[in-house]
């Protein structure tokens, strides 16, 4: 239902692109845990794969939209919503304690190619290696460091809000033509990787060993 949610929202903002978006979770301190794993977790290989293209198929549509995206990233992000946030052109993190970073390879399940490319691209390719293949979590200040972070600030909506205004403001249309000339490459990139990485992913979501942990998850989560 949220893939659903999300590309129709997605389609409206490629018919009327706006000045800029921001993406974020409001007063809540979590920005994106990730995946309903109680729900996720049950679905067999046909419509886990329809689940992860139309997931992936919206990480695109981000990236190829012709407006800049600012993450507001005032809680933790976490597996797929880590990667939601990667889609996005810049990320401002909000201070305190938070977690952030790719948790799959704790399930036995890959971090898909095409977040890997993401990751890389946002940061370098040796601090997306690293946190993709160790599951490490990292704070704000070690975002920033890294360069997943553009900004830090104290209330991340209010910052978010702030510099979205002002990509809006610039005239004409160089500010989402500058982010194309880009983007596009880098999609085509991701969309690749994804393509050709599918089948070996999926193959790690369904080994003994990740449908163990996740259903061991499952279990914690649900109590």
């Amino acid at each position: 239902a949220l893939i659903s949610e999300l590309s129709a929202a997605m389609v409206d903002l490629e018919r009327s692109p706006p000045g800029a978006i921001v993406l974020g979770a409001g007063d809540s301190k979590v920005f994106s845990a990730g995946f309903d794993l109680p729900t996720v977790g049950e679905y067999d290989p046909e419509h886990l794969t329809a689940f992860f293209v139309g997931f992936l198929g919206i990480v695109d549509r981000m990236l190829r939209l012709p407006c800049p995206i600012v993450a507001a990233v005032g809680g933790h992000a976490i597996a797929g919503g880590f990667i939601l946030s990667l889609a996005c052109d810049f990320r401002v993190v909000g201070s305190g304690r938070k977690k952030l970073g790719l948790s799959e390879v704790d399930l036995g399940a890959a971090v898909p190619a095409g977040a890997q490319v993401l990751l890389a691209e946002r940061t370098s390719p040796q601090v997306a290696r690293y946190l993709s293949q160790t599951a490490a979590l990292i704070g704000p200040e070690e975002a920033f460091r890294v360069g997943y972070a553009d900004e830090l600030a104290d209330d991340a909506n209010a910052r978010a809000l702030e510099l979205a205004a002002s990509l809006a403001a610039k005239p004409g249309s160089a500010v989402a033509t500058t982010k194309l000339l880009l983007g596009a490459e880098l999609a085509d990139r991701v969309q690749t990787a994804d393509r050709v990485g599918m089948e070996p992913f999926l193959a790690t979501w369904f080994s003994t060993e990740a449908q163990a942990a996740i259903a061991g998850l499952v279990r914690k989560l649900k109590g």
